[in-house]
């Protein structure tokens, strides 16, 4: 009997599984994965993610604006396009808009969407004054949805841990607002910033596994396990022993990271992953 497993971040809606979702669905749950949350990078994304969720009983969606889209988010031509949506065309045309109809699909489907974002600082693509503005302010946006609706933020981080650090200092208080840094691969000390002043959680996945990750595998050993959830950012990011043969990642390949979240904390395979998946679902309130 496989362990319980929680996705709290996979893109299973993006084009890279619509030749055989319906597989990929099937071998995640004949491998244990009970609860997926589908995360929202942009308009489409996010309605394509909530649809996805309301067609399975265990999973849940995100809305959000992926920060490193914040500059083209209303351009026809720059949307992903996914199976069911080829022919979408933006109900939306400014943050005023998207932000008022995200509250909207919340206020309707309150079970199914179980959080905001994936938002947050990503420098890393391009790295200039305005997108930091930008990226910043719809930041905030997300922000008051979050306490507005009392559900967690999914938070990305890329070459901005100081501009992240400043981002929580000046604007969120331990107590008002819950979420996760998704996608976590830095240091103790950036994790401790996270769950020790703020009360996040840290989002593990297959860069755990990964040979340059030591530091991280540092953080995981010594951060407390309450404080850790699972997750893959499929299609991306595949755990370290299939990235030869595999080139899209899927929940189901979840077990390696888990096993050595087990091995780090040196507790047996089956009781952390009930711990996780417990945190998950505390998390988004599940």
């Amino acid at each position: 009997m496989p362990f319980p497993i929680a996705d709290t971040h996979t893109h299973l809606h993006f084009s890279a599984f619509d030749k055989d979702r319906k597989k990929v669905i099937t071998r995640s749950k004949e491998a244990g994965v009970n609860l997926q949350v589908q995360i929202g990078c942009d308009e489409l994304s996010s309605l394509s993610a909530l649809e996805l969720a309301k067609k399975h009983d265990d999973f849940y969606a995100t809305l959000g604006i992926h920060p490193a889209d914040v500059l083209d988010c209303f351009k026809e031509d720059k949307l992903f396009r996914c199976q069911g949506f080829e022919n979408y065309k933006l109900q939306n045309k400014t943050f005023d808009d998207l932000f008022s109809w995200f509250e909207k699909l919340t206020t309707e489907n309150p079970t199914k969407i179980v959080g905001f974002g994936e938002t947050g600082f990503d420098l890393y693509h391009q790295n200039s004054p305005e997108i930091y503005k930008l990226q910043k302010e719809v930041f905030l946006r997300h922000l008051e949805l979050a306490k507005k609706f009392q559900k967690p933020l999914v938070i990305h981080g890329r070459n901005a841990n100081e501009e992240m650090k400043s981002f929580f200092t000046e604007n969120i208080k331990k107590g008002n607002v819950g979420g996760v840094i998704h996608c976590f691969c830095e240091d103790l000390a950036y994790g401790k910033f996270f769950t020790e002043e703020f009360g996040f959680s840290l989002g593990i996945g297959g860069i755990l596994t990964y040979p340059n990750a030591e530091k991280t595998r540092e953080a995981v050993r010594e951060i407390p396990l309450e404080f850790l959830v699972t997750e893959t950012d499929a299609p991306f990011l595949v755990p370290q022993s299939l990235r030869k043969n595999e080139k899209r990642n899927e929940s189901t390949f979840l077990p390696e990271v888990i096993e050595l979240i087990a091995n780090l904390k040196n507790i047996p395979v089956e009781k952390c992953a009930k711990f996780l998946f417990a945190n998950a679902q505390r998390l988004f309130q599940i």
